[in-house]
């Protein structure tokens, strides 16, 4: 269990977890937030966009994590901590979730203890790296 606990296995696995939850997050942020704090279609356009970008370059790192690049891990563990910082900022900030009770609340703490996870997996991988390459 602890060999597979260190894996890239596990730490790609881990990462995309946490990348879901992101995306919901992310929708429920759209649906309970987005009017409030960026009215207007500019708003909602600018915020499509970053997390379109995010999550894209996020897939690409996993894809290059696969093959065996520390690139790929170092940019993953980078999209990694961008949604824990997010959902740290909210807890922080803005806790209890004023907007959406209970289910904002639930994905802001899943995706913070999500991300986090995966944030260790990535960082373990990265401390016991070998290109496979």
């Amino acid at each position: 269990m602890r060999t597979w606990m260190t894996s890239l296995q596990a730490a790609v696995i881990f990462s995309v977890i946490a990348m879901l939850s992101f995306l919901g997050y992310a929708l429920l942020v759209y649906r309970y937030l987005i009017e409030e704090l960026m009215p207007g279609i500019p708003g909602a356009v600018v915020q499509t966009l970053f997390v379109l970008l995010l999550v894209g370059v996020w897939i690409w790192s996993l894809f290059d994590a696969i093959r065996g690049t520390r690139r790929g891990l170092v940019v993953a563990l980078v999209c990694t901590a961008l949604p824990a910082a997010f959902t740290l900022y909210d807890l922080i900030y803005y806790s209890p979730v004023p907007y959406g009770w209970p289910l904002l609340q639930i994905f802001v703490w899943t995706t913070f203890i999500l991300s986090l996870g995966a944030i260790v997996a990535l960082v373990v991988r990265l401390l016991s790296f070998r290109s496979t390459g």
